[in-house]
């Protein structure tokens, strides 16, 4: 999630939220109106009350790329370097342009209308909002590496760095697809630089039914008696569950949320054939 505001004469506004805004072509009639949205950057209009359901919709939709981020941040200095690693499981090699951004939270702006607390506020586009261009080979990974800072106005126990990665064309729609994304609190990167490790993904995981209540089974292209360690984290980057073992017959593996609130989790799970990634959607 990222709120652009795009009025100067407003406090939250940014130069490159709004410039970034400007590069989708004019969704309303020929012109820009807010607020509008855009998920998984497909232009999905000003009603409120429909965006939940679009969210949660494309949240269903697999990726062939999933990101992972790492890196490090000095609350000194107040500048670390964010390093993105980028998986592609597909047969073919995808350029893309991978987007870094620094957004806030929880900040409090009674504006003129709408909701007084804000989230995921656009700070800094890094190294700015035309992105880097980026190639993903085929069934392998690309690492990207940014430097970023943070400006002394903002809380840095609020602050993140969000990616992602989307197609190079714009639709006449007004949408540029999003393969995948990804977030990290700036404060839980303080210690050593060190790069996701870059692996093949020759193994395929597929995980029925999702979204699900209370149990899902991952399904797994690896050996019976294979050991795993299967983590899953919350939408904020916390490890909620972790587990291991050795995979049982069929190589498929029962998952269950008993407890764990409605919501969208991510998932890594590692065998000696590889790591898959991916997400999971808990529902009522």
């Amino acid at each position: 999630m990222i709120e652009w505001h795009i009025n100067s004469g407003y406090p939250l506004y940014n130069a490159e939220g709004r410039s970034k805004w400007r590069a989708y072509p004019p969704p309303y009639n020929g012109g820009y109106a807010t607020p509008w949205a855009w998920v998984d950057g497909k232009s999905r209009s000003y009603q409120y009350s429909q965006w939940a359901t679009y969210v949660y919709q494309q949240l269903t939709v697999p990726s062939d790329v999933q990101l992972a981020i790492g890196g490090t941040y000095d609350p000194g200095s107040r500048a670390g370097t964010a390093v993105i690693e980028m998986l592609n499981s597909s047969a073919s090699a995808i350029s893309a342009t991978a987007q870094v951004v620094i957004t806030e939270d929880s900040i409090y702006y009674a504006g003129p209308n709408g909701d007084p607390w804000h989230n995921h506020v656009c700070r800094d586009y890094v190294p700015d909002y035309n992105g880097t261009l980026v190639t993903i080979p085929a069934s392998g990974a690309d690492t990207l590496t940014i430097p970023y800072a943070l400006d002394p106005g903002w809380n840095q126990d609020r602050c993140n760095v969000v990616v992602y990665v989307h197609k190079t064309d714009v639709q006449p729609d007004s949408s540029r697809p999003v393969y995948n994304g990804a977030i990290v609190k700036v404060m839980t990167m303080t210690g050593t630089a060190e790069p996701p490790a870059r692996r093949e993904p020759r193994m395929t995981v597929s995980c029925r039914p999702n979204p699900f209540r209370t149990r899902t089974v991952f399904s797994v292209s690896a050996a019976a008696n294979t050991p795993y360690r299967l983590s899953v984290y919350s939408a904020d980057g916390g490890l909620v569950r972790e587990s291991v073992g050795t995979l049982p017959d069929r190589g498929e593996l029962e998952w269950n949320a008993a407890g764990l609130p409605r919501g969208v989790y991510a998932y890594r799970l590692t065998t000696g054939a590889g790591t898959a990634q991916g997400k999971l959607v808990l529902l009522d």
